[in-house]
């Protein structure tokens, strides 16, 4: 279990690196930082904040899914951030997202780092993080000076709450399914940083606050030049960072019925492209899950 978040130092980064003064609270134990945040919006919030949580009882994944975590082990953050939807398509968001969390790892060194259409991260094939965004439409006008100088642009702004689940040490997970066995089974599919660190042989200590400090900083930056850099942001994702193109996935629906293809990558609009009997299929939202490759 490592020491707690400090928040005057994720702070102190995002000031030194961003130029920007951002809110940032640290919660010991919340359900879910971006059912917090979210709150925080209704409430009138002045944004952008962030929120970190020591440990979460009910942390949110797409579809429903749970993220558990143990106490001071990982890394929950939610940044809330002002948008204009009509101005600013958020399509290319989760993935550009996706690459915040990816410049975090690999400013420690990690390397095979590549990310799962649409939200998750992988680590040498293994999960280590997922993103879930979220909308609350802004009733309030406030908005902090950095991002908007002039109020009355404020009308039609939504806060967008990026919410960001980061494995840094699972050693100590707590259990998520019905027996330690079905736990198990999850670990086996997912990575943490501590973990990675060992097995990449990597010769330096990497701290918790550190890598919270570094991901904070890059998400803002991404929110920061969002408008200007997103379609740089996608090629870069197509370039170097598919995990899914040019292997077979399994499709589920909202209908829960499943198609089998092979991932062909994503259009303009991160939609994903599957060639499915001959045929290319154009996804904007489903679970996919990559098929194992045979040897």
């Amino acid at each position: 279990m490592s020491e707690s978040l400090r928040p005057d130092v994720l702070q102190l980064g995002v000031a030194k690196i961003n130029n920007l003064e951002i809110d940032v609270t640290v919660l010991e134990r919340i359900d879910s930082t971006n059912d917090w945040s979210l709150g925080q919006c209704r409430l009138g919030r002045v944004l952008p904040f962030a929120c970190f949580a020591e440990s979460q009882t009910a942390g949110k994944g797409r579809r429903g899914k749970q993220w558990l975590m143990a106490a001071r082990a990982n890394i929950a953050t939610s940044v809330s951030w002002p948008f204009n939807l009509s101005r600013q398509p958020l399509h290319l968001l989760p993935l550009s997202i996706a690459l915040a969390v990816v410049k975090t790892l690999e400013a420690f060194d990690l390397q095979e780092v590549q990310i799962k259409w649409p939200n998750d991260i992988y680590v040498q094939g293994r999960k280590v993080a997922g993103i879930l965004i979220e909308t609350q439409r802004l009733k309030q006008k406030k908005t902090g000076n950095a991002i908007i100088r002039n109020q009355s642009e404020n009308g039609g702004l939504s806060a967008v709450v990026i919410g960001v689940g980061l494995n840094y040490d699972m050693s100590a997970m707590p259990l998520v399914g019905d027996s330690e066995t079905e736990t198990a089974e999850m670990l086996f599919n997912m990575t943490d940083i501590s973990s990675e660190i060992k097995r990449q042989s990597i010769d330096q200590v990497v701290e918790r606050e550190s890598v919270a400090a570094k991901l904070l900083q890059n998400i803002v930056s991404v929110c920061q030049s969002f408008q200007q850099n997103s379609p740089q942001m996608l090629a870069e994702f197509c370039a170097s960072y598919d995990f899914c193109k040019g292997k077979t996935v399994d499709v589920l629906l909202d209908n829960q019925s499943v198609l089998r293809g092979v991932a062909q990558g994503v259009n303009e609009r991160a939609e994903l492209i599957v060639m499915v009997d001959g045929e290319n299929r154009i996804f904007n939202s489903a679970e996919v899950s990559v098929q194992a490759e045979l040897k």
